[in-house]
């Protein structure tokens, strides 16, 4: 079981510094270290109203949460997938997902 944590306090996804979606992905082909990664799931609902009512089909009650990663120089980044058991976003200050960052990101 992966635990999501996050810092994005905007984001839409972020229920109680943990994030609530089913499928989360990180992006960052070329990074080298976290600040080369962002976190694609990242949705500021502030932006459109119409968006929290498709969030809400996204979230998820479970604790089975898929995290796929595209980060190619991350140790934990296994075909695509993410396999730390805990992946910190950071940024609480993010308004856009550029802003946001994998602080879990360790380079092989």
């Amino acid at each position: 079981m992966v635990c999501v944590n996050c810092s994005a306090k905007t984001c839409g996804y972020n229920e109680k510094s943990h994030c609530s979606k089913n499928n989360i992905d990180i992006e960052g082909l070329f990074a080298k270290s976290k600040i080369g990664t962002f976190c694609q799931s990242f949705k500021n609902p502030h932006d459109n109203e119409n968006l929290m009512k498709e969030m809400a089909k996204e979230m998820t009650a479970d604790t089975s949460i898929y995290v796929s990663c595209s980060a190619n120089y991350c140790a934990y980044n296994k075909d695509n997938y993410c396999e730390a058991k805990i992946i910190n976003i950071g940024n609480e200050n993010a308004k856009y997902r550029s802003e946001t960052q994998c602080d879990s990101f360790k380079l092989r």
